[in-house]
């Protein structure tokens, strides 16, 4: 049974080189714990969700899947020119946006 945060979990565990008993001593949960939610057989309530994007500094969407951006940007965050580029590329129409990220993609990896 695949669960939407097994797999990012595994893999941001592994990332910060912890194994499960690790893990869940960050968490205060026991070792089988995090093993099962790794596997699907058991869903962390919203408390251990929290905890765990707290450990790993990411979102709960990213921790559901539901996003690929680790962090979410905050206004504040932002740079003056880059809330200006943020304002322009809204004002495209989707063609535009498509073709513009294609663009930056593009620049990105090269």
């Amino acid at each position: 049974m695949e669960v939407w945060y097994e797999m990012r979990l595994k893999e941001l565990r592994e990332r910060a080189g912890l194994n499960q008993e690790g893990l869940a001593m960050k968490i205060n949960v026991s070792q089988s714990t995090i093993s099962a939610y790794e596997v699907g057989e058991r869903t962390p309530d919203l408390r251990t969700l929290i905890s765990i994007a707290n450990t790993f500094h990411v979102s709960l969407d990213y921790l559901a899947g539901l996003s690929d951006i680790c962090q979410p940007i905050r206004q504040s965050d932002l740079k003056p020119e880059e809330i200006y580029l943020l304002s322009l590329y809204r004002g495209l129409g989707a063609t535009k946006q498509i073709g513009l990220r294609s663009y930056l993609e593009g620049l990105a990896f090269k």
